[in-house]
């Protein structure tokens, strides 16, 4: 699956405290968006984490849904350029995210592939008991 642009779900949503970060790589756009998935609220940290999942049968919202937003760029070269600056906040050569396109809704059920920052499945159980899960998908609440 190809990633026509990326899908934020925690603190570079609208109203993020690292929103800021996200608009400093000159998006050209942004619409609500949904991606399967299971999200994570990490007290101690103060940020989401989100752990990919298979797509429910339903159509979000609704349970095995994260909330979150789809962002697009003019070009490759401009999603190239964010992914490189978000990279650096998502600490990912530090291990603490890794970066995968995933599947995404959007509002009129319109599917796309977006990169998204999130845990490796490998550390579910460790959320599982240290993280509060967030069953409505929607992180909103917590950043």
């Amino acid at each position: 699956m190809e990633a026509d642009g990326l899908f934020v779900y925690g603190t570079l949503r609208e109203g993020g405290r690292f929103r800021a970060w996200l608009e400093r790589t000159h998006p050209e756009g942004t619409t609500a968006a949904w991606m399967p998935g299971r999200l994570f609220h990490l007290p101690g940290e103060g940020f989401p984490a989100a752990v990919a999942g298979p797509e429910p049968e339903g159509n979000p919202p609704g349970p095995g849904w994260i909330l979150g937003e789809f962002v697009g760029y003019e070009d490759e070269a401009d999603l190239a350029r964010a992914l490189e600056d978000l990279d650096a906040l998502e600490e990912v050569a530090e291990g603490l995210f890794v970066r995968r396109v995933v599947p995404v809704r959007l509002e009129g059920h319109l599917r796309y592939g977006a990169w998204a920052w999130l845990f490796p499945e490998d550390r579910l159980p460790r959320l599982e008991r240290e993280a509060i899960e967030v069953p409505d998908g929607d992180g909103s609440a917590y950043f």
